[in-house]
């Protein structure tokens, strides 16, 4: 999913129209329509401004591009880097284990572990899956 379509996931969600984003950030109505089509794509201070006028964090307008697995691969050898993120054989296939001497690694431990619960309370139905949304954009607002 691009940034258009972030954009307007989380504009419905708030309950905005494209003209009250608009009017949010400093920018036109056409400006907002041309980033959720993803004929423009909005710049540094754009997404700052979006993403504060849609209460979210930047990083969750942010577009990877992930498409193929090699992608992802190297994203993960960088996350080994930073993180000490390496495979483990377990029971079940293969997990992701942090090394808790690597910087940045007690953070991630944290904020991994309050996704669990967060992704718990999906699963067992305690919130709903726009509140799970929500909650993973607006994470470290």
């Amino acid at each position: 999913m691009g940034t258009g379509k972030r954009i307007l996931r989380y504009r419905k969600a708030k309950g905005l129209t494209q003209k009250q984003l608009a009017e949010k950030i400093g920018a036109s109505e056409s400006s907002v329509r041309l980033y959720e089509l993803e004929l423009r794509n909005p710049g540094k201070v754009q997404v700052k401004a979006l993403a504060k006028a849609l209460e979210i964090s930047p990083a969750a307008l942010a577009d990877y591009n992930f498409e193929t697995s090699r992608q992802i691969l190297e994203a993960l050898f960088r996350l080994e880097e930073t993180v000490g993120l390496t495979p483990t054989s377990t029971e079940d296939g293969l997990a992701l284990t942090i090394d808790p001497a690597a910087p940045q690694a007690q953070k991630l431990t944290q904020s991994l572990k309050a996704w669990q619960q967060m992704h718990d309370k999906y699963i067992s139905e305690e919130i709903s899956e726009e509140e799970y949304e929500a909650w993973k954009a607006s994470f470290g607002v």
